[in-house]
């Protein structure tokens, strides 16, 4: 029997859960997100922010969802959730991945890829970042002997 894949809602539980785990002692925003991919089945890969006191070594919960569901061995990602609350531990729903999250997910999500924010809105991958460079990007290049 197959499982059916997680709800929306169960990916924004799994995100809220996440971001409970959050190392975030700088910012007070505490980020979770959930990942699923087509290879891993039903199973949701999550992530939360982790802060440093240098900060430019600061991790996004997007690229830790999406760097453990790619150590489970997920290749193709299908959907994100991300959650955030603030120090006050308020919704934070205005919440959009970063530049270099969104490049994360372009690595391994097509662009109709659903982005699902809490309290928020679902976004396609194009939504945020209609041009990503990524491997094709790199074709063109050596093509053209550069």
């Amino acid at each position: 029997m197959t499982q059916a894949p997680p709800t929306d809602e169960s990916l924004l539980a799994a995100a809220r859960d996440a971001g409970r785990r959050a190392h975030a002692p700088y910012s007070g925003w505490h980020v979770g997100a959930a990942a699923l991919f087509a290879e891993t089945g039903p199973a949701i890969h999550r992530g939360a922010n982790v802060e440093n006191g240098s900060f430019g070594l600061t991790i996004c919960a997007e690229r830790t969802a999406v760097f453990a569901g790619v150590v489970a061995g997920g290749r193709r990602l299908t959907r994100l959730a991300l959650a955030c609350t603030d120090a006050s531990g308020a919704t934070v729903a205005g919440i959009v991945p970063c530049g270099a999250c969104l490049q994360v997910i372009a690595e391994f999500a097509p662009s109709d890829c659903l982005i699902v924010i809490d309290g928020g809105r679902t976004f396609r991958l194009a939504d945020l970042l209609p041009r990503p460079f990524g491997a094709d990007a790199l074709a063109r290049h050596a093509a053209a002997g550069e």
